[in-house]
């Protein structure tokens, strides 16, 4: 995937710093016939890849649970690592060690789709207000994401929504989010109100940031597009713009392989738009 990033490449490491770290996995059992896995089994490479990041941070009772119950459903430290070569200070790894949901939460049944529980149906994240130093906002997340590679935004260029707090401002709140992976069933061709009224009290409508962000990361986990068809409402309203009228409800979604889509909702009864959902910590 194409993705802009603000880190150094391992290829910017000299010889000597190469060569030392070399003969330090080889004083640790390393060979070359190891080194050759890598290089030519991606599967090998990804286990070795895995190992070198989580073993970077410490884990908690609480996040062993979380990562054995949502598998690919869980965005972690290790990930942002990972995918965009994020950087940690030490009180943020201490906070990614509180994940709120115990294992009662995770197993329980999914108050959307019968049959199925919600470690089954939901996306949980690490949100970072600032990826390396920079605010990351929708408008951020375009930057990264150009339409050159995958996953990326369909109207990154000059898009509508410039100039709307909720894209161009507002950031991920410094905390685990748990969202729904798709829209809440059964919640097309309602009106606003209505589909408000469908969210249980543990659930809210989700951020526009936050919603993009799930979808996103899902994409990078699992390869899957969330709502490849549909729209999630989102908790903000549009503010009046030169392009843009004000009071429409936020939708995330259409992500199809043309793009991601950021868009407003005039709050009619639309076959396409659903809730986002959630959930309260």
């Amino acid at each position: 995937p194409n993705v802009v990033t603000e880190s150094r490449g391992l290829w910017s490491e000299g010889f000597g710093a190469i060569g030392a770290t070399l003969k330090e996995l080889e004083n640790r059992g390393v060979s070359p016939e190891h080194l050759r896995l890598v290089r030519s089994k991606p599967d090998y490479a990804d286990r070795v890849a895995s190992v070198f990041v989580n073993g970077a941070f410490p884990s908690s009772t609480e996040t062993r649970i979380a990562r054995i119950a949502l598998g690919n459903s869980l965005f972690e430290i290790a990930d942002w690592v990972r995918f965009f070569a994020a950087r940690f200070e030490d009180d943020e790894v201490q906070n990614a060690l509180r994940f709120p949901w115990h294992e009662d939460v995770l197993m329980s049944p999914c108050p959307f789709n019968q049959g199925k529980l919600i470690r089954d149906t939901h996306t949980a994240f690490l949100g970072l207000p600032k990826l390396n130093g920079q605010p990351l906002t929708v408008a951020k997340w375009i930057v990264l994401h150009p339409t050159t590679g995958q996953p990326k935004f369909y109207h990154s260029n000059n898009p509508w929504h410039t100039g709307q707090p909720h894209t161009d401002v507002v950031t991920l709140l410094p905390q685990w989010h748990l969202l729904l992976t798709e829209i809440v069933p059964g919640s097309t061709r309602k009106l606003p109100d209505e589909q408000v009224a469908m969210l249980p009290p543990e659930y809210e409508l989700p951020t526009t940031i936050a919603e993009v962000t799930k979808d996103l990361l899902a994409f990078r986990k699992t390869g899957q597009r969330p709502n490849s068809s549909k729209w999630a409402r989102c908790s903000e309203v549009t503010v009046k713009t030169a392009t843009c009228s004000g009071g429409c409800p936020s939708v995330v979604g259409d992500f199809s392989g043309r793009g991601l889509g950021v868009n407003d909702w005039v709050g009619g009864r639309n076959d396409s738009v659903g809730a986002g959902a959630s959930r309260k910590i």
